[in-house]
């Protein structure tokens, strides 16, 4: 509902999906692991989302804990194929070499056999080409499913297609009801790329606009809710940060309402063009 972006999506499912451009299909809905420790509080916090219904994880190098997120979805008995992992390399590790070594230190690690979408997580200059270059690797030894980015602006975005052999189908940024850049969105779209949206209650700042607490009242809902139904109703997927049983319930929520076009058109107003790295 951005600017000229008009899109209707059939989102009433958790268990929901878009077609990223190499046809893998990933869940609209995620749980983002950061700030959640390794050990039992990852593995529990991980056990719950699947309890719940979670099928989608987006961990990354520097949160340290994607081995107790491997260990759940292995005693739960879900199948591994049922569920959607991302991984973002930090920038640690960019550069060919590195990103090969840690990649395969993490999968034998975890048990997870294999990454379904695996992102560079910033857009460093010099080694950037390198450590692309490895997740075209990765991706054609068909060790991960799909590559992508975080952070990217539209003109890196734009620089990398063209150097690129292998496509980039997700760019994770910073997109919430307070910052949308709409150029990029709309390059995005054009060009096949999925927006994966973090940041999406921006540390809790979102939930006391008067806008979306009215919302949540119109609405029946609580505000988490109002602000993620924002985010996938334009089309990007939500990886909300939770670890709580109550939280998690809350962020899933968000299947069985609607908002109406006015409403959507509302909270566009509240967004400002800027990018915030994680």
């Amino acid at each position: 509902m951005i600017n000229s972006i008009k899109r209707k999506f059939p989102i009433y499912d958790m268990r929901g999906t878009f077609a990223l451009r190499n046809t893998v299909r990933i869940p609209f809905l995620g749980m983002n692991v950061s700030q959640i420790h390794e050990g039992k509080p990852i593995f529990n916090a991980t056990k719950r989302a699947l309890q719940i219904g979670y099928r989608h994880f987006d961990c990354a190098t520097k949160y340290n804990n994607i081995n107790g997120v491997g260990q759940a979805i292995k005693e739960s008995q879900i199948d591994r194929n049922d569920v959607f992992i991302s991984l973002k390399i930090g920038d640690e590790f960019h550069g060919f070499e590195n990103t090969i070594e840690v990649y395969h230190q993490l999968i034998a690690e975890s048990g997870l056999r294999y990454i379904d979408l695996l992102l560079i997580e910033h857009p460093l200059e010099n080694v950037v080409g390198e450590t692309w270059r490895a997740l075209e690797q990765l991706y054609v030894e068909r060790r991960v499913r799909a590559i992508g980015v975080c952070n990217y602006t539209k003109p890196q975005l734009q620089e990398l297609v063209m150097q690129a052999d292998v496509f980039p189908v997700v760019n994770q940024v910073e997109f919430n009801v307070l910052k949308a850049d709409h150029e990029l969105m709309e390059y995005c779209v054009d060009n096949g790329i999925q927006l994966v949206s973090i940041g999406a209650l921006k540390h809790g700042e979102i939930l006391d606009l008067p806008e979306i607490q009215e919302l949540a009242i119109k609405y029946k809902v609580e505000p988490p809710q109002i602000a993620l139904r924002w985010i996938l109703q334009n089309g990007v997927v939500s990886i909300p940060q939770a670890e709580l049983r109550e939280h998690l319930l809350i962020n899933s929520a968000l299947f069985n309402f609607e908002l109406s076009d006015e409403d959507m058109l509302l909270l566009d107003q509240l967004s400002q063009k800027e990018l915030v790295q994680f």
